[in-house]
């Protein structure tokens, strides 16, 4: 499977950086999936779990506690979350 670059930052300090295989992220309108040579997107996200598995077959959870956002560009995703209200 093709490989992205992932960067979860908040706002006290960056949580991930590295590659991955595939995403999952809690969007306002539900969880997105996000794959290599995603369209470009920009969405808005709620508190959840992103869920990110690399290519070694290992899985990375991240407890998002308040809303943030999610953008892709070409391959590679950026998330900035917010601290918890």
């Amino acid at each position: 499977m093709k490989e992205f670059k992932i960067s979860i930052h908040a706002p006290e300090k960056t949580i991930f950086e590295g590659s991955a295989v595939s995403l999952i992220a809690p969007g306002e309108e539900g969880y997105l999936g996000i794959l290599a040579d995603h369209a470009p997107l920009i969405a808005l996200l709620k508190s959840g779990k992103v869920t990110i598995k690399k290519s070694s077959g290992e899985t990375v959870a991240i407890i998002s506690p308040g809303k943030g956002y999610l953008q892709v560009d070409k391959r590679m995703v950026t998330i900035l979350l917010a601290s918890p209200q």
